[in-house]
């Protein structure tokens, strides 16, 4: 054979060798049980497979990230630090389980297609813990929110806010008890300062405003409309009496917290 003709046979010998290798890798990736497939759920997987399940390697997510997952460990580590052990369906957190975020989050709880679901508490890096009903990665439905200070919520949430009614004590001693619509009072409800003071009535976003009564801890009592947390309005008066005086009160208007004279 020429030397010309050895040079054009010589990218065929290189091809061939290719994709000879290759093929002996993929026959020996097959033995061993490795695999790149993709589940019902869409999720990828490049690592050991036995019995058609995922055992060790690497999962790939729809949203672009991934994690580490071995069965043996049944443990998943993300490629942004959060590192998970517990039970899992599909290369996703599903069952009972512990996720510790890499901003310094955690959980322990119920999850259901990789997030948070049912019962579980999370402990936040700032101090704050919530142990209560999640749903789909969610504070939702009954729970306690507690702070460092001492301040807490329990009650009912929705899309991560307290909605609906519940009890909170703040960290002064005052508790508002009632209703509560996207983390704020609006409803009825009951306010008691720990000076003694106490409102009933109606709150608009955090704010004392329609019909109510507020005692003052002296005993007198304010009974009509409020806005923007002050008497405002129509409204009766009545200042404490002691035993076998006389009731002192006064009904008219009131503007900004004090009578109004105004005709």
């Amino acid at each position: 054979m020429t030397s010309d003709k050895k040079r054009s046979a010589l990218p065929w010998i290189i091809a061939l060798s290719a994709v000879l290798a290759v093929g002996i890798i993929a026959v020996i990736a097959f033995v061993f049980g490795l695999r790149y497939t993709t589940l019902e759920n869409g999720v990828k997987f490049l690592g050991r497979v036995s019995g058609g399940a995922p055992v060790s390697g690497t999962a790939y997510y729809s949203d672009g990230s991934s994690a580490k997952f071995s069965a043996a460990e049944a443990k998943l580590v993300y490629d942004n630090g959060d590192v998970y052990l517990g039970a899992t369906a599909l290369l996703l957190p599903s069952g009972e389980g512990e996720m510790t975020f890499s901003s310094g989050d955690s959980y322990k709880g119920g999850f259901l297609d990789g997030k948070q679901n049912g019962s579980g508490t999370m402990v936040y890096a700032s101090g704050d813990t919530y142990a209560g009903e999640w749903k789909e990665g969610k504070r939702q439905g009954q729970g306690i929110y507690t702070c460092p200070d001492g301040a807490s919520f329990t009650g009912y949430f929705a899309d991560n806010m307290k909605n609906g009614t519940g009890t909170f004590k703040y960290a002064s001693g005052d508790v508002y008890e009632g209703s509560f619509t996207d983390d704020m009072k609006n409803g009825q409800g009951t306010y008691t300062w720990a000076s003694g003071d106490v409102y009933v009535g109606a709150f608009v976003n955090d704010v004392r405003e329609g019909q109510g009564t507020y005692t003052w801890a002296n005993g007198d009592t304010y009974t009509g409309s409020f806005k923007n947390n002050q008497l405002n309005g129509q409204g009766t008066y009545t200042w404490k009496t002691e035993e076998g005086d006389v009731a002192r009160t006064y009904t008219g208007i009131f503007k900004d917290g004090m009578i109004s004279l105004e005709p």
